[in-house]
């Protein structure tokens, strides 16, 4: 045999060493989404009984999924969507068995022991209350964040991310404010909603780069159900992240209409003056933060079509108050008094404001009795004047307006083959689009005096700047179960399309280390004002 034979002998071996080590590899996890349910069901001495017809409901919505149990008694419910079930386990011969009140969480997957009764004076049995049950086939590191605590734990501004600092390991990432990791930063994380990826490839951020010192949120906080946070040895499918993976479901209808709405106000009255206004002697600033929204979800035919739709609005109006450290001198010269009449006509306080709307519309269609269809679109509408920039020592010139324009639109169709296989198809867009704009075409200014910054006037540094990125998504996953062992197979395709440009000091950027040098530049002294330390 020559050295090609011996290498295309090895390529067989290897292949078929792979095929056989997934064939026969313990149950696959669920879909990023949604849940499994597995088991056994055995007869009151714990011999395996096959052929046992099985039936999962959902409590909230009435949808059934049926299975029947194999040779071995096995049985499975491999992509349930998230919420709890009552099993029912009927076979000829016995009583028929009612499990109730199994909770199933987004990714999890529930072992479950079915024993049933002999057929008798007792003709069926229901079991309730069960304590939470342990998975047993899961190695990966997660928690799960559920919607008893989204509804019920307060959050300083209703960004439902910040739930994830509930779980272990996990800080703030001082170098932008992200979520980190273990230490890592939060650029590397990954945010996937309704099965679908939901990151700025760009910048390495969730989508709309919501979070501290940017848009508050893009999701609302009420339109969220749960979420899982996989920090460690996550399954392959969930991907593309160095960091975590926060796998989020949205809300759906249920069979009952069912309504919220919350409104949260703070302004002035209730906060302390800030320091800058006891310093000029000025009452407080006006201050106003306002959020509010509401939600409906129901049937639009029960056990079959269900709606949700939420919108949640913010008005926050911040002032930013300016101070110019500057004491003129008993004998000023020129120039130090055209710099000093120039930085106090641009010292004036200002007012920021971060105006928000975000809009989420769901549709749950069950399809006959083998096919799930699930659309969602979520809307995100931010505008922030005089975000740009902010601080005592910035001029209002030196801002700028930030915008931010998110639509998501993403829809799944999980199909039931058999008890023993099902398949997933996917299908989503998303439309990022952040614009910058600047309040000055002049060049930035930094004005200092003795080694203190007394004022930065004109373009600020960011602006003008845009990105804008349009993603197209597509993925099919297929699950195959055979007694104790699956095989998933799929495929995901992310298509970007990103348009960025960020330049950076548009206009120059120049640095006065003197009133001297900044008031030479006014009065036209051109380059003898940039000779020496007073500038550069």
């Amino acid at each position: 045999m020559n050295i090609s034979e011996t290498r295309k002998a090895f390529l067989r071996c290897s292949l078929a060493f792979l095929f056989a080590f997934f064939l026969l590899s313990p149950s696959v996890r669920p879909q990023g989404n949604q849940g499994t349910i597995e088991g056994i069901v055995v007869d009151p001495s714990g011999a395996a009984l096959p052929g046992a017809k099985l039936t999962g409901t959902n409590d909230a919505t009435g949808i059934r999924f049926q299975t029947t149990s194999d040779s071995n008694g096995l049985f499975t419910f491999p992509v349930l969507p998230v919420g709890t079930y009552t099993i029912e386990v009927e076979h000829p011969g016995f009583a028929k068995l009612t499990q109730k009140n199994i909770a199933l969480s987004v990714g999890a997957r529930l072992n479950l022991s079915l024993s049933l009764s002999v057929a008798g004076q007792t003709q069926s049995v229901t079991v309730t209350d069960e304590p939470p049950i342990v998975e047993t086939t899961r190695s990966q590191v997660s928690s799960t964040v559920n919607d008893v605590a989204i509804e019920n734990l307060p959050t300083n501004g209703r960004n439902f991310i910040n739930f994830v600092l509930l779980t272990p390991g996990v800080t703030l990432d001082v170098r932008g404010g992200d979520i980190s990791f273990a230490g890592q930063r939060g650029t590397l994380n990954s945010l996937i909603v309704d099965g679908s990826d939901n990151n700025n490839t760009f910048f390495g951020q969730s989508v709309g780069r919501t979070g501290s010192g940017r848009a508050p949120y893009q999701f609302s906080e009420d339109a969220v159900q749960e979420f899982q946070v996989n920090s460690n040895s996550y399954s392959a499918e969930l991907g593309h992240a160095g960091g975590a993976v926060i796998n989020v479901v949205t809300k759906s209808g249920t069979n009952n209409f069912h309504g919220a709405a919350f409104e949260f106000f703070r302004d002035q009255s209730l906060n302390a003056n800030d320091p800058i206004n006891k310093i000029k002697g000025l009452r407080k600033s006006p201050y106003h933060f306002n959020q509010f929204g509401g939600d409906l979800g129901g049937p639009v035919i029960r056990e079959k079509l269900f709606f949700f739709f939420d919108y949640d609005g913010q008005r926050n109006t911040l002032p930013n108050l300016v101070f110019l450290p500057v004491t003129p001198p008993a004998t000023p010269t020129a120039n130090q008094q055209t710099a000093i009449a120039y930085l106090q006509a641009r010292a004036g306080s200002w007012i920021r404001t971060q105006n928000q709307n975000v809009y989420l519309g769901k549709a749950d269609w069950r399809l006959g009795n083998n096919e799930l269809l699930s659309v969602r679109y979520n809307s995100q509408r931010f505008v922030g004047a005089g975000f740009e920039n902010g601080g005592p020592q910035n001029s209002s010139e030196h801002t700028g307006a930030s915008d931010v324009t998110t639509d998501t639109l993403s829809g799944s169709l999980t199909s039931t083959i058999s008890s023993a296989m099902v398949n997933v198809a996917r299908a989503a867009y998303a439309r990022d689009n952040e614009p910058g704009l600047a309040n000055s075409i002049n060049p930035e200014a930094t004005v200092r005096e003795g080694g203190v910054t007394d004022l930065v006037v004109g373009r600020n540094f960011f602006s003008p700047r845009f990105t804008n990125i349009h993603r197209g998504e597509v993925g099919d996953t297929l699950s195959l179960t055979h007694g104790r062992h699956a095989i998933k197979t799929g495929m995901n395709i992310l298509v970007d399309k990103i348009a960025n440009f960020f330049p950076g000091n548009f206009s120059g950027a120049y640095v006065f280390n003197s009133l001297e040098g900044f008031g030479c530049n006014l009065n036209g002294g051109g380059a003898a004002c940039f000779t020496g330390p007073d500038a550069s």
